[in-house]
């Protein structure tokens, strides 16, 4: 049986998809081609080619116009650029001086930009990227793109703990604006007809700063107070969702997470040992002699972590990821949450965690050499 010829459309799709595998998070391909199905969902042929023209790290109109050829108009450009910007496809960063343009990622980036215009055919590419290559890949580097911090409740009190573990002294700290968002994950399996078995709730993505403020420009997100985002974390205890922000200090969004539509937790939760793959500095355990096997921890559970055996709860240390859930609704007080033995500080921010995982990825002269291609001016 023969096979058509590529066509030129089917290599610059191979191209963009080459050009975002380089980035942070990667980008594999299959043998399916489906990563190239969803390029062409979301990018036309002539998007894809500006894309390319783009870089991981953002840059000024002026340096993309002379990489995209004297030929071009400026100002048509610049038009383009935002289009695509406000589909959530590639990044728009205003600065005091100019606005800078660049890639951004699959994932934290333009998957859950299309928030409110997802299509049932791109969540099925996507779910079926996930299984195939994009879940294997996505938690494939030592530091992770997001980390998992306890239900506050659930926090020794006797225990001095990091700010960075502590997701309301995060959000009280900051200067804000706050938003809210609905869940991408939870959108695509509506529409597939696979409701959140976890709650009813959909708004469980939080923004904070100029994340927050750009997905309110896009009309993505609303603005919320502090007040209200702080509600909106107690919430997500209530409703048994993990709490996991942005592997940083000073994250730009919080995600409310279940286990059954979440795909960093549903990747997470097919592999042996869940736990090896987020950064979380406490594990569960749990005190056999004051537990009554009432199982309500194992139903709190994301991880199916927590299992009985004819007997008092058990807590498989491979697979907990230090989320509270299972502490703070344990009528007997049998389940607490211990320190591991060394902390894992997070990024400082949002450029020291995509620096580390590029450098995790491709090695320090690689994190060298895009470097210096950003400062002569060519595309990292």
């Amino acid at each position: 049986m023969s096979t058509s010829a590529p066509t030129p459309d089917d290599e610059v799709y191979q191209r963009l998809r080459r050009a975002f595998d380089r980035m942070p998070v990667p980008f594999p391909a299959t043998t399916s081609g489906v990563e190239l199905r969803i390029l062409k969902r979301l990018f036309t042929p002539d998007e894809a080619r500006l894309a390319l023209c783009l870089s991981a790290i953002p840059e000024r109109l002026g340096v993309i116009h002379r990489r995209a050829g004297r030929s071009t108009n400026r100002q048509a450009l610049a038009q383009s650029l935002d289009a695509l910007a406000e589909r959530g496809l590639i990044q728009r960063v205003p600065t005091r001086r100019a606005t800078l343009y660049g890639r951004t990622l699959f994932v934290v980036g333009f998957y859950e930009a299309q928030v409110n215009r997802l299509t049932p055919d791109l969540q099925r590419d996507v779910e079926q990227y996930a299984d195939e290559a994009f879940g294997a890949a996505l938690h494939s580097t030592s530091t992770p793109q997001l980390r998992t911090v306890p239900v506050h409740q659930s926090i020794p009190i006797t225990r001095v703990v990091g700010r960075y573990d502590d997701i309301r002294a995060v959000v009280r700290a900051s200067a804000g604006p706050f938003a809210v968002m609905n869940c991408i994950c939870q959108q695509g399996k509506d529409l597939l007809g696979q409701s959140c078995l976890q709650t009813h709730g959909r708004e469980h993505c939080l923004t904070l700063g100029p994340a927050a403020t750009s997905m309110v420009a896009r009309g993505d997100a609303r603005f919320i107070t502090q007040d209200e985002m702080l509600a909106f974390l107690d919430q997500a205890d209530r409703d048994g969702l993990v709490v996991e922000p942005q592997n940083t200090q000073n994250p730009l969004f919080i995600c409310c997470c279940c286990g059954c539509c979440c795909g960093v937790l549903t990747t997470a939760k097919k592999l042996p040992r869940p736990a090896d793959f987020f950064a979380a500095n406490y594990s569960a355990v749990v005190d056999a002699d004051a537990c009554d096997t009432c199982g309500v921890c194992a139903t709190r559970c994301q991880m199916d972590a927590i299992i009985y055996d004819d007997g008092p709860a058990f807590v498989q240390a491979e697979r907990c990821i230090g989320c509270g859930l299972c502490v703070t609704t344990c009528p007997s007080e049998a389940l607490r949450l211990i320190a591991k033995g060394d902390t894992t500080i997070p990024p400082k921010d949002t450029g020291r965690l995509y620096a580390r995982m590029f450098r995790e990825r491709f090695g320090t002269a690689g994190l060298v050499a895009a470097v210096g291609r950003r400062v002569v001016g060519l595309k990292t």
